[in-house]
């Protein structure tokens, strides 16, 4: 039998034939009882009449339209259920309407089709993280009693990488050795770790690290074992848990003006840093938010961000869309140390890429007529790409400052050579406060002479800020000539060029010639420190406190002076030579490892004297050496400043880091309450990196915010030679 499709009150072939059979029916029910029965008139083309009149096939057609009226219910009960399912699907799902009000932000018409006119980022703020870590390697300072909470924590830890009493392997310093009693070893110390993650972050990038001591009292010599680090403040095994995303481990990194093993100088000790420490383990997203959900909006973003910002070969898009109203954003590795610049540009892009010129042409006068929008606008035109800068010519010459200078940003950033000279007299100009921030556009034009020369002429300047700034672009683009120059070289060879580039990474930054050119030269020593020799200008120490340990000597062939007479550390090292024709002697002990060296002709250049202090003597190199730290190192050089050893400036960098954590860190005021009614209730940040992490531990002196460069002075002396 044919199936039934039935869709509506038509009827299919099977309900056609029941319906003639059921009128033949009748009419042979008319025939019975005539008198009771009304006659029903069959249609003639039926041609039934003439059959009716024999019995026989009377009772065959009643037999048979019963079968057929069965068969005829039963396939319009079948179709009439699919006919219902079907109307009903056809019907639409009521829905609750929400009218959302659209969203029109009160900016200038100029800066309209932006994305910051439409959205807001979110995710730019730097992310506090912190974990619970392990120190060994301490001289005897660490084992103190541990908060409870602490050391359950780390005892669980420690369990989950194998440490336990059972543990038998005999070449291993944990043999046999159970949690507990690594925590009380005198050698150890519980620590917590607190890092600032920049917004963005990729995975595989680094970060200095913030190290308190729980109980010890003090960290010198001690080493990070790896830690992870979580979003928040600490929180031990039992507290809520934060999602992971970086790891910690390595040396830590004392104040390098303390005295090693020294304990009453009023330098704390129980606090330290190690320096590109951190490891970003799951990448974090900037957020754009539209104000207008809209699909087709959210497209037209994600295609102007992926246009204005291209991903490299093997990296993901830069945005992705989630839905009509959030998008992801990833920040591409050539902004890694740009994150501000990326962020600025975002909310600038275009949305419409169609025809970048229009906008171009429009932010130029833009520029001219509203000169208080020359921020906004320069981050505009930059965002735009190569094709703004035939709008940017006119502008390097305008007689007002800001647009001028709006300009020759925009200009520098999409690497115009045009803005090389007008930078150039900015960055020549003694009187400009702008001076480091031209040199530092300047330095972004790739193969430029006039550049390299004029970044080298101003190592000697006498502005401190102007040499280090100079000395950091020139260096920035030596490390940038290295690493294409090891790149060709890796091609060359055949070699595979993503494979190989983490090593080209690594090659370029370990050495870099001294080159004539550019005047700066680096050698890694003893894979502790950078050496940076500048050659130009008055003799200069500079030391760096965060990210690449540096030590970067200003001043042809620095020298130790003669004669000379310089200690430090309580006379536990000493330099020493009677006149000019003597050489000079070393004399250092060692009061942890009860050892004393004595060194009978040290040289007198300061470069050979630093890889000296760092050297540690093996069979395969005996050179004689001390095999101090980078922070021993620069406290050994300190000292021989202090003492007039070396005639010389020296100068440190700001401590960002510690500001970083302090704006990261969101402090909740907790009311300690006192212990005698004479005390008073006091006010403590519960997340202040400079807070003490266990009770009654003595809190670390408060730390004074830096400049961008400190002169470090020379302690004043009275006239017979001692210190005030």
């Amino acid at each position: 039998m044919r199936a039934c499709y039935c869709l509506g009150p038509r009827l299919g072939p099977a309900d056609a034939l029941a319906k003639h059979i059921e009128i033949a029916l009748i009419a042979t029910l008319n025939e019975a009882h005539p008198v009771k029965t009304p006659t029903v008139k069959t249609p003639s083309k039926l041609g039934l009449n003439r059959s009716m009149s024999n019995p026989l096939a009377r009772r065959s057609i009643v037999t048979l339209a019963v079968g057929a009226i069965l068969v005829s219910s039963m396939s319009m009960g079948g179709c009439g259920e699919r006919w219902r399912q079907f109307r009903d699907r056809k019907k639409p799902i009521p829905r609750q309407q929400i009218n959302a009000p659209t969203i029109t932000r009160d900016i200038p018409s100029s800066l309209r089709g932006t994305i910051g006119a439409e959205a807001r980022i979110t995710g730019i703020q730097q992310t506090l993280v912190s974990g619970i870590g392990f120190v060994v390697g301490l001289n005897g300072t660490g084992g103190l009693t541990i908060p409870e909470q602490y050391a359950a924590h780390l005892e669980r830890m420690m369990g989950l990488n194998g440490i336990a009493i059972a543990n038998d392997r005999e070449n291993s310093l944990l043999a046999h050795t159970s949690p507990s009693q690594l925590l009380r070893d005198p050698n150890t110390a519980a620590v917590i770790v607190q890092a600032a993650i920049p917004a963005g972050s990729n995975s595989g990038e680094t970060f200095d690290l913030y190290v308190r001591a729980i109980n010890a009292t003090s960290l010198e010599g001690g080493r990070l074992y790896t830690t992870e680090l979580r979003i928040g403040p600490p929180s031990a095994f039992g507290d809520k848990q934060a999602r992971i995303i970086a790891k910690a481990k390595g040396p830590i990194f004392l104040n390098p003006f303390a005295e090693p093993g020294g304990q009453f100088d009023g330098i704390t000790r129980d606090v330290g840093r190690v320096l590109d420490g951190g490891t970003i383990t799951f990448p974090t997203k900037v957020e754009i938010v539209l104000d207008n959900p809209s699909h087709q909006r959210a497209r037209q973003i994600v295609s102007a961000i992926n246009t204005a910002f291209p991903a490299s070969r093997g990296d993901e898009q830069t945005a992705r869309g989630k839905d009509e109203s959030l998008i992801f954003v990833s920040i591409p590795k050539r902004y890694v140390e740009r994150r501000d610049e990326f962020l600025d540009l975002l909310s600038h892009v275009t949305i419409d890429q169609a025809y970048p010129e229009v906008y171009a042409r429009k932010y130029a006068a833009a520029l001219k007529s509203e000169p208080y929008l020359a921020g906004d606008m320069s981050w505009a035109l930059e965002a735009l790409g190569e094709r703004a800068i035939p709008f940017l010519a006119d502008l390097y010459t305008h007689p007002e400052s800001a647009p001028r200078l709006a300009a020759l940003r925009a200009g520098a950033a999409l690497g115009d050579p045009r803005v090389v000279k007008h930078l150039r007299e900015i960055a020549l100009d003694i009187d400009s406060r702008y001076r480091t921030d031209a040199m530092g556009l300047m330095s972004t034009i790739h193969d430029s002479l006039l550049v390299d020369t004029t970044l080298r002429d101003l190592l000697s300047s006498d502005q401190l800020s102007v040499r280090v700034e100079a000395y950091e672009n020139l260096m920035t683009r030596a490390l940038r000539s290295r690493r294409l120059r090891l790149a060709q070289i890796y091609q060359s060879n055949n070699q595979d060029s993503i494979s190989s580039a983490t090593q080209i990474d690594i090659l370029s930054r370990i050495w870099v010639p001294m080159d004539p050119l550019r005047g700066v030269g680096r050698t890694l020593i003893e894979g502790k420190f950078f050496l940076d020799i500048v050659p130009y200008g008055e003799p200069l120490i500079y030391v760096t406190q965060q990210n690449e340990p540096r030590i970067v000597l200003f001043g042809e062939h620095l020298a130790l002076s003669k004669p000379i007479l310089a200690s430090a550390w309580s006379d536990r090292l000493m330099l020493i030579a009677e006149d000019v024709h003597t050489p000079i002697r070393m004399y250092y002990r060692d009061d942890i490892d009860r050892t004393t060296i004595t060194i009978s002709e040290v040289p007198e250049f300061l470069g050979d004297l630093i890889e000296m202090l760092a050297h540690t003597p093996t069979p395969e190199d005996p050179r004689p050496g001390l095999g101090l730290s980078y922070s021993q190192v620069v406290g050994a050089l300190y000292h021989i400043y202090n003492d007039q050893g070396v005639l010389a400036g020296f100068t440190t960098e700001e401590d960002r880091l510690l500001a970083d954590l302090l704006a990261s860190v969101k402090s909740t005021d907790v009311e300690m309450r006192p212990e005698s009614n004479n005390d008073n209730a006091v006010l403590v940040p519960l997340d202040d990196p400079t807070a003490s992490a266990a009770v009654g531990q003595k809190e670390p002196t408060t730390r004074r915010r830096r400049t961008l460069l400190v002169p470090v002075n020379p302690t004043p002396r009275e006239p017979d030679g001692t210190e005030k």
